[in-house]
């Protein structure tokens, strides 16, 4: 019985080595890309021509070397290259998915007879040319990536003389990458028609980098995803929530530096929390000193930051009485002097920044806790856009030169 034993587990070694061998191609033993054709196969992104070659030295075409990216990038991205249901060619269903994922098409171009990326059953089969390969590479890198490295070959300002700056910029993208090398020159000859051999190896080098990318991209948006968990419940934790809410309709006056002022009319019917927060910080004299540093002609004047930035707040958050945060009790209009609290994406982030509307914005209904409005001295609040302002990080219109201040906040009818 051991004897047996012995003789199956000897037989099936042996034909497990002969399966193994079998999906070794017979033609590429000793060529500079065994390795990279090996690994090709292996990941499933080629198999061989039914004799078990491989054929590393004959050209490929602009349908194979198309469809070898493109698949490679579907599975890399787990999506399926759909079927089309009527197809001219075996490569149309490559092409119309690379085209939609990624293929930048040159239609009014056009290199050693052939447009950039444009593709149909007329020129499949031709033989690619080094410079299209490099172009198909470079577009998945850029449209799909938004990336673009910088390098350089030697015959690189012949390469972009003969076929243009876009061209050239794809080479030397790639040379940047390390994915496409020159000849012992340092030349790309973009010329060449590309080898089965060129073409797996500059699919396998692709296909390393788009999973260093994917990575990459993994883990920034782990520690996105941690730091926006963090984020929400520090927010969580800091929510206030009242339990004397303000009778009536009190008024809040505003005096500024220059000794003008303007009054804000407080609406608890509608923001009973906001109102709240909002009568807490004007008592314990939060915004005396504080300024105005954003100032939009036609949209607000925001206050309120003790950073004086837009970047910071008091201590404490109050939850967002508005529309799309499931308050259907506040139906206040954002129109011209209407008082609305400032946030950030998170619905109840809103703590002492306030703003002052210029005029309508009924964008920002349902989305933001309108809590009052200026019934007097609105003419003080306009006055703020006589001030010299700066464009923002953003480019906005919008701080101002000089600081407009706050000198004190004060409650002067309580209903």
């Amino acid at each position: 019985m051991k004897k047996l034993i012995s003789v199956l587990l000897t037989l099936l070694l042996v034909f497990s080595s002969l399966a193994a061998f079998a999906q070794v191609f017979s033609d590429i033993e000793g060529h500079w890309a065994a390795e990279e054709i090996l690994n090709a196969h292996s990941n499933k992104i080629i198999s061989g021509d039914g004799d078990g070659k491989f054929r590393p030295n004959d050209n490929i075409s602009r349908a194979e070397f198309m469809k070898m990216v493109t698949a490679m990038l579907a599975e890399k991205f787990q999506t399926q290259i759909p079927d089309l249901e009527k197809a001219e060619h075996w490569a149309d269903k490559y092409y119309n998915f690379a085209i939609q994922a990624y293929l930048s098409t040159e239609k009014d171009a056009s290199y050693d007879g052939i447009s950039p990326g444009v593709m149909s059953k007329e020129n499949y089969d031709l033989p690619i040319k080094r410079w299209e390969m490099a172009y198909i590479i470079d577009s998945a890198f850029v449209n799909i990536f938004g990336t673009r490295a910088e390098g350089t070959a030697n015959d690189i300002e012949s390469i972009k003389e003969t076929y243009g700056a876009e061209i050239g910029a794809a080479v030397g993208s790639l040379v940047g990458m390390e994915i496409v090398k020159g000849d012992e020159n340092g030349n790309f000859n973009a010329v060449n028609s590309g080898t089965r051999a060129e073409a797996v190896a500059l699919v396998n080098r692709t296909m390393k980098f788009v999973e260093e990318i994917i990575a990459y991209h993994e883990e920034v948006m782990a520690t996105q995803q941690a730091e926006q968990e963090a984020y929400e419940k520090a927010i969580d934790d800091s929510l206030v929530t009242y339990t004397e809410i303000p009778d009536g309709n009190p008024v809040v006056k505003f005096t500024m530096e220059n000794g003008k002022n303007f009054e804000i009319t407080l609406y608890p019917e509608y923001a009973p929390q906001t109102c709240a927060n909002f009568i807490k910080l004007v008592k314990d004299k939060f915004y005396d000193g504080l300024t105005f540093h954003r100032v939009v002609e036609g949209f607000v004047a925001q206050g309120g930051d003790p950073d004086g930035n837009g970047t910071g707040g008091s201590d404490g958050a109050v939850y967002g009485e508005f529309l799309s945060n499931g308050f259907t009790q506040n139906e206040l209009k954002h129109e011209k002097g209407t008082v609305s609290m400032a946030r950030t994406q998170h619905p109840n982030s809103a703590t002492s920044q306030f703003f002052i509307c210029y005029d309508a914005a009924s964008f920002l209904d349902g989305e933001y806790a309108a809590f009052g409005k200026v019934t007097k001295g609105m003419s003080t609040v306009e006055e703020f856009l006589k001030v010299e302002r700066t464009e923002d990080a953003t480019g906005e219109l919008s701080t101002p030169v000089t600081p407009i201040k706050i000198k004190k906040a004060e409650i002067v009818k309580k209903k």
